[in-house]
């Protein structure tokens, strides 16, 4: 089993991800087709203040994002914002939606994982 080392991830950007402000950086832990089609993404993401992936609803496919640093908001379904910081999880069921936006001054990073349903 290989050992990948912190700094070794694939990058890449999005812009205004799913119409939201700035850009989203994403460090892929594991590429799509290593996910055995069990899942679509295991990264890191990364938003920097006043950044925000816009809402968005998971329609075959839950997301559970636990963060790691910084602070932000998190955007339900029903539009309720709950503020959130390290240690919490957003958990997005099938069907659920939700936006996610860094109101902190220091970068927001998550750990995301999308998993089919």
């Amino acid at each position: 089993m290989p050992v990948i080392k912190k700094g070794q991830y694939p990058v890449r950007y999005i812009e205004h991800m799913k119409g939201g402000q700035g850009r989203f950086e994403i460090e892929d832990i594991l590429q799509t087709d290593e996910m055995h089609e069990k899942g679509r993404l295991f990264a890191i993401g990364t938003l920097e203040p006043g950044h925000s992936v816009g809402y968005h609803v998971h329609e075959e496919d839950m997301e559970i994002c636990f963060f790691l640093e910084g602070e932000g908001i998190v955007q339900e379904q029903d539009g309720t914002e709950i503020k959130i910081g390290p240690g919490d999880t957003n958990i997005v069921d099938v069907g659920q939606g939700h936006m996610i936006t860094n109101t902190g001054k220091t970068s927001l990073k998550y750990l995301a994982v999308i998993i089919y349903a």
